[in-house]
């Protein structure tokens, strides 16, 4: 679903098969290249420098759905943000699951 007041455009989607909740959708504004998004990615209290030992299923999930919509995110904004409030990038996305 794709909502706009004709200045600014956010864009909906349903994230299929993600396992954590049937409901859960990503909040995509395309002209800021920002993704809001819950559970998919809870960072850790600091800036991740390698990827951890347990790769979440559902960070997983979250970059499929990125590829799969071929969405061109420079920011994740995470529902329940780092604790140091810092700006989550798709490197430390993609760092999350043993990609960089």
């Amino acid at each position: 679903m794709t909502l706009t007041d004709g200045n600014h455009v956010v864009e909906l989607y349903h994230m299929t098969d993600f396992g954590h909740h049937t409901g859960m959708l990503l909040v995509y504004l395309p002209k800021e290249r920002v993704l809001i998004e819950a559970d998919g990615f809870n960072p850790p209290g600091t800036l991740l420098t390698q990827t951890p030992a347990v790769i979440s299923p559902y960070t997983q999930s979250l970059v499929a759905h990125i590829e799969r919509l071929k969405l061109d995110v420079e920011r994740v904004i995470p529902i329940h943000l780092p604790a140091d409030n810092r700006k989550v990038g798709m490197p430390e996305l993609l760092k999350a699951i043993g990609r960089s």
